[in-house]
């Protein structure tokens, strides 16, 4: 975990209301699956789930 449980927590309340006006901004339906998926992934690299890029490097022979 990139923070403490706490902080965690926070964010996490904090993107679940970030969600719920994303969904109700009336953004096209792609836009707000972007805006969704992207703060999404930054939530898993913030509790060490996520790595960016990881599956572009899967296939790369050091």
């Amino acid at each position: 975990m990139k923070t403490d449980s706490k902080t965690l927590s926070e964010i996490l309340k904090l993107h679940a209301e970030y969600v719920k006006e994303v969904e109700f901004s009336g953004i096209k339906p792609l836009s707000m699956e972007i805006y969704k998926t992207n703060s999404h992934n930054f939530v898993r690299w913030i509790k060490d789930e996520f790595n960016p890029g990881s599956k572009l490097r899967k296939g790369v022979i050091a």
